[in-house]
């Protein structure tokens, strides 16, 4: 799974009327400024072309302030001198809270709360305040899973809100709302055929249209709008396969099937193309599942008469079905917890002698590989419902992310993976121009986004990687917090805004 959010930039129209027309209208605010309003900011992009960022920073290094905040994963939303934030807050996590903050010196300036309408499940990974704010001139909309949707003037003032029901999923919700000419757009997918599509109008909160998305299961990915050709199409990723809809009426247009049935990051665009990404079920970024590690690490880990078995009598609390050893043990997505050992041991167990060897362990494993693949898939505009193969210019089914989203920039397309793991592709051809780790591992939720010329990547384990754009991997700084990081950061204005799970950083020179 993962969860993340935004930053953003300062340009002006005469200079960059092209790149401001592909981010979109919704994110300008006085004198043409170009601000990092909603999720990876600029229609969900992650990019900030002209940002100065120090490759050098916090928490005792090119700090401009530091406020605590309160729990949650959502991002920060900038417009003008105001950030915005979502957090919960009380032991049971029942107060669902948005805060305005002065940008220039981390003062808070109002905080309001709503309370939980319903109850929510989450994933360990996630909590009730894991969907990032949007904000315009006016208005600063919050979307709480087990509340609704809340907009906000820019003094704190409720305008309006539309309580929602909670779409049923086993992990929590993690969509966040984004904003096209005068309506919110909102996806909320969840299983048991509720899942539905809501554009509503932004002023007034009134419903505009509703589009059921009866055949997609749960989905944690942000919808984006990918301008092309003078066209205009609403692109929402989900369960299986990437959707296009009419802007106006919410329309179907288009379709690209072949994605595994858990979808998370944000589709992306560049050279002419739309790029969507989804790792196979338990987070597996290539295509082959090396059978051989997970084996090696389970008899490591449980065979205590090692006979290079598993004795039902060594699967024992705390054995898990391990999937990913390249992450530490207390990692969640390491292996999947088994509360029933006697059900694994027959998912395993195919002679019935209540022992796992090491060929019934290859073979299960090869059965779960082909269950569901990982795909990068790479679309032409100008498809008329079923995009494929016609409009499909390439795909790949390596190095692919399970949580951050991909990043398009100067014709390379990058992808995180935990472990640190960075490949960099040439966007038109998806030709391979390096795959390497950079020295920061462990878990990556955050997205990885660009600041002028550099990339920016921030492990759960608190290390932000900084980056420097070329052809081949250059780290110019590993910046240590000390504190685990969930957001994707923002940028205004040559300043990072970073959240990590106690506070909010101003950084910058």
């Amino acid at each position: 799974m993962r969860w993340e959010c935004s930053s953003g930039s300062t340009i002006r129209i005469g200079l960059c009327a092209g790149l401001m027309l592909a981010w979109g209208l919704t994110a300008h605010g006085r004198e043409g400024k170009v601000w990092w309003n909603q999720f990876r900011g600029p229609n969900g992009q992650g990019v900030a072309p002209t940002a100065r960022i120090p490759a050098d920073f916090g928490p005792g290094t090119n700090v401009l302030w530091r406020t605590a905040a309160p729990a949650g994963h959502a991002s920060p939303v900038i417009w003008d001198e105001r950030l915005f934030l979502t957090a919960f807050e009380s032991d049971d996590a029942d107060e669902l809270v948005t805060l305005a903050i002065d940008r220039d010196s981390g003062a808070i300036l109002w905080r309001r709360a709503v309370t939980s309408a319903t109850e929510g499940r989450f994933h360990t990974l996630n909590n009730p305040a894991s969907s990032t704010p949007a904000a315009d001139e006016k208005h600063v909309y919050a979307y709480f899973g087990t509340h609704g949707l809340l907009c906000y003037d820019h003094a704190g003032q409720v305008i309006w809100q539309r309580k929602l029901e909670v779409p049923r999923s086993k992990y929590g919700m993690a969509t966040s709302p984004i904003l096209h000419e005068d309506r919110v757009i909102l996806a909320l997918d969840g299983d048991g055929g509720t899942s539905r599509l809501l554009a509503i109008q932004r002023d007034r909160g009134q419903m505009v249209w509703e589009q059921p998305r009866s055949l997609f299961k749960a989905g944690w990915s942000t919808p984006m709008i990918w301008r092309h050709g003078g066209a205009e199409e609403l692109v929402v990723f989900g369960s299986k396969r990437l959707t296009a809809y009419d802007t106006t009426s919410g329309d179907e247009l288009w379709w690209a099937g072949g994605f595994p049935p858990e979808t998370v990051g944000v589709p992306v665009a560049g050279d002419g193309l739309l790029f969507a990404s989804a790792a196979a079920l338990g987070g597996r970024g290539d295509d082959k599942l090396d059978a051989a590690a997970t084996w090696k690490t389970t008899v490591d880990e449980f065979d205590r008469n090692q006979d290079n078995q598993i004795q039902r009598d060594e699967m024992t609390e705390g054995f898990a079905f391990i999937q990913r050893p390249e992450l530490p043990k207390d990692n969640p997505g390491y292996g999947l917890p088994v509360k029933d050992m006697d059900i694994l041991l027959r998912i395993f167990d195919h002679d019935r002698n209540r022992v796992i060897s090491e060929t019934e362990w290859m073979q299960t494993m090869a059965g779960f590989e082909a269950h569901s693949r990982p795909v990068l898939l790479a679309v032409r505009p100008g498809a008329i419902r079923n995009a494929r193969p016609a409009h499909v210019a390439w795909e790949i089914r390596r190095g692919i992310p399970e949580t951050p989203s991909p990043l398009y920039y100067r014709g390379r397309l990058y992808l995180l993976r935990d472990g640190g793991l960075l490949t960099c592709l040439d966007a038109a051809t998806g030709k391979e121009r390096f795959r390497e780790r950079i020295g920061a591992p462990g878990q990556y939720i955050a997205s990885p986004i660009a600041a002028g010329d550099k990339i920016i990547a921030a492990s759960v384990r608190g290390i932000v990687t900084v980056i420097q754009i070329e052809d081949e991997l250059h780290v110019l700084a590993r910046n240590r917090f000390g504190e685990k990081i969930f957001a994707t950061p923002a940028v205004a204005e040559d300043r990072l805004y970073l959240r990590t799970v106690r506070h909010l950083y101003a950084l910058g020179q």
